[in-house]
């Protein structure tokens, strides 16, 4: 009896009808209420265009939901999500004042099949994992595309399927599959994944919807079974149902925006916004960068310096020194403009084609980081001016740019920087910010950081930056969460407050190369905004692998709140040994690092992140240690996302700075790293497997 409602829902909403062929590829998925991909409570099994990002706000009685949702991988979907309910109060109100309870919780999704021209999407999804568990809730759907209509059916365990048509299929299996942990009010307990309750309970709920892609085609329409009753609802929170039955709408005035309209229960008017982009299309393409040098047919009369400067106006390539011998030109320096080192390659092997002779058959770059050299690449001359003067056959594509580790050069040194010491300064906006925390939704400071650096040679270095605060609302940040560790991140509220002027780091950094592969840095001074001490670290990077070694190792003392030059008493000893590796797929890069972080807490985090093609990187990790649960206090365990986007992706101009984001659910004081300036993984990442390959094409 109890399936005869799926089927019978599945006979409603799957009309036969074979002649919307010209129709077939117009249904774009749209946001459900979640921000997920979906109809409008329920998910739907469709993916989003890979590299997709999105921003959703919706807002349906008594909640309001924001968003924001991303497709790091074709077959996975995940949402960073918080809920406000707006009839219930965050806290006592000496505290939150009138603030609404705010809640917070990531979604993710998988497709277990790919549409086919006979089988569904599958899909199995995860919501509110790692948070509160108020809205947990595990589905299986099924999405098949029809012309203009895209049906979905589904099972959801949990909040979503709180409707309870069905006796739960896992039951059968085993008793324990019948009993699901609800949330118990214990924020000790929050933040975990709760394993032991996927798929679990009594009863399931069946979900159903169809999208109608009208002949309009900035509008959708959507019609939705509601898997959810609304009578379990979180904190006794309830709500009138009229009717199971959801019907709604989106409006997409242009590309980038979605405008929704929906009905809800039968008695709620429900409306959201959703704002697109994507991390792999969405990028400048033009460049007012200045043309590739064309290439001369007699070489011009040779002036290193002038040819110096021209490498690196229009290579990017800072010069330190030049050599030459009988059939190549050898080129140390630094390149400091272009991410697309393919491009930096060629630009370089024409200025320097320009001013050599018909015997100098190639020109080697070496590549260097903080005088520490990283790759060797050769332009052969032939190659390069068949292929600027368009000699070669339809079908020939001779590789241009070879890449090798780097070897002394062996040649007659011809030029040489004046000097390798030297100023440099520069300035930049800062942003600081606190969401969800029961002082107030949103606390955030805004300040100018200014850098001043000296180097004394190519690997040696000091500097620092300052940083001004020009305005915030931390004077609203009252609650220090109790601590069961040494405060060595939740006293944040006082290196915010204490002063408008601080000392974010000063440090003096020596860098080595110590072989061929090995390179090590040692520094001391003010590391972060909260540490100062001494330290080391130490990479083993072979040459075009795609793994890497590392260790670091720090002794350090917690600085005064004002961030200037004082300390406080609390001090470690904080270390890891780390291990890099690029996955064969998707350009996906892992970290593993195993340590003792600063609370003097053992144990190992983990970091997964995709670079897509025009440099974006996103990623999460998590972080676990020999603190339980109760000590460390809510959120479990240290974990958060992170984005981080090359300026020259969104700007016409060449540029190897990046913009980082990133978000923490909660900072607690357990699985705390120190705030390291340098990172020698990062600064030698052009020995990579993956680098190497994407220069040689």
């Amino acid at each position: 009896m109890q399936f005869s409602k799926l089927l019978t829902l599945t006979g409603l909403l799957l009309p036969c009808s074979t002649s919307w062929g010209a129709w077939y590829d117009q249904v774009t998925p749209t946001r459900n209420d979640f921000g997920g991909i979906g109809l409008m409570q329920m998910p739907t099994a469709r993916m989003a265009p890979e590299g997709d990002m999105s921003i959703n706000y919706s807002r349906s009685n008594p909640y309001i939901f924001g968003a924001v949702n991303f497709q790091p991988l074709p077959w996975m979907n995940a949402s960073i999500r918080y809920v406000s309910v707006t009839n219930r109060l965050y806290g006592p109100e000496e505290l939150s004042g009138d603030q609404s309870y705010k809640d917070k919780g990531i979604d993710v999704k998988f497709r277990l099949l790919e549409e086919g021209y006979y089988l569904p999407e599958v899909a199995v999804g995860f919501q509110d994992i790692g948070g509160t568990g108020l809205f947990s809730s595990e589905y299986l759907g099924a999405t098949k595309r029809v012309g203009p209509l895209d049906f979905t059916v589904g099972l959801a365990w949990g909040y979503l399927g709180n409707a309870r048509d069905i006796d739960n299929p896992f039951c059968s299996v085993s008793d324990s599959m019948c009993n699901r942990d609800g949330y118990d009010g214990n924020i000790n307990n929050t933040g975990k994944v709760s394993f032991n309750s996927f798929f679990r309970g009594e009863s399931a709920g069946i979900f159903a919807g169809v999208e109608y892609q009208t002949p309009w085609d900035p509008l959708t329409l959507k019609l939705e079974w509601d898997g959810n009753d609304y009578q379990h609802q979180p904190q006794n929170n309830n709500q009138p149902q009229d009717s199971r039955f959801n019907v709604g709408m989106v409006l997409k005035p242009t590309d980038y925006l979605d405008l929704k309209l929906s009905y809800e229960r039968g008695n709620t008017l429900s409306f959201g916004v959703t704002l697109h982009t994507n991390l792999i299309n969405d990028v400048m393409l033009y460049k007012k960068d200045p043309p590739v040098s064309k290439l001369a047919k007699q070489p011009a009369e040779k002036d290193w310096d002038e040819v110096a400067k021209d490498l690196g106006r229009n290579a990017g390539f800072y010069p330190r020194k030049i050599y030459q011998n009988n059939r190549q030109v050898i080129v140390e320096g630094v390149q400091g403009k272009y991410r697309d080192r393919q491009q930096a390659d060629v630009r370089a092997a024409a200025i320097m084609y320009n001013v050599t002779e018909l015997g100098t058959r190639e020109y080697r770059f070496v590549e260097e980081s903080a005088g520490m050299p990283v790759v060797e690449t050769t332009v052969e001359r032939k190659t390069l001016e068949d292929k600027f003067n368009y000699n070669l056959d339809f079908n020939d594509n001779p590789q241009l740019v070879s890449v090798d580790s780097p070897s002394d050069p062996i040649g007659k040194q011809v030029w040489q920087r004046e000097s390798t010491s030297g100023w440099s300064y520069g300035f930049n906006p800062g942003f600081t910010q606190s969401i969800g925390g029961p002082d107030g939704f949103l606390l955030y400071q805004v300040n100018l950081r200014g850098s001043l650096k000296y180097n004394f040679s190519d690997n040696f270095e000091i500097g620092g930056n300052l940083a001004l605060n020009l305005f915030n609302n931390f004077d609203k940040f009252k609650y220090d969460a109790p601590s069961n560790l040494p405060r060595v991140r939740t006293y944040i509220r006082e290196y915010l407050t204490e002063s408008d002027v601080g000392i974010s780091d000063l440090q003096a950094t020596w860098f080595n190369h110590l072989g061929s592969s090995w390179y090590s840095q040692v520094y001391a001074g003010y590391l972060e905004y909260m540490y100062g001490g001494v330290g080391g670290e130490l990479l083993y990077r072979p040459f075009g692998k795609d793994y890497a070694f590392g260790v670091d190792l720090n002794a350090v003392k917690q600085r005064d709140f004002n961030q200037l030059f004082g300390f406080r008493d609390y001090e470690t000893v904080t270390g890891h040994f780390s291990f890099y590796y690029q996955l064969p797929w998707y350009n996906l890069h892992t970290q593993i690092d195993v340590g003792r972080y600063l609370a003097k807490d053992k144990g190992a985090s983990f970091t997964l992140y995709r670079e897509f093609d025009n440099g974006v990187r996103l990623g999460a990790y998590a972080t676990f240690t020999d603190v339980s649960s109760e000590e460390y206090g809510e959120g479990s365990f240290t974990k958060g996302v992170f984005l981080s986007i090359p300026f020259d992706a969104f700007s016409t101009s060449s540029s190897l700075s990046r913009a980082g984001f990133g978000w923490t659910p909660l900072t607690r004081d357990g699985g705390q790293k120190l705030g390291r300036k340098y990172s020698l993984y990062y600064m030698t990442e052009q020995r990579g497997k993956h680098e190497i390959k994407v220069r040689e094409q």
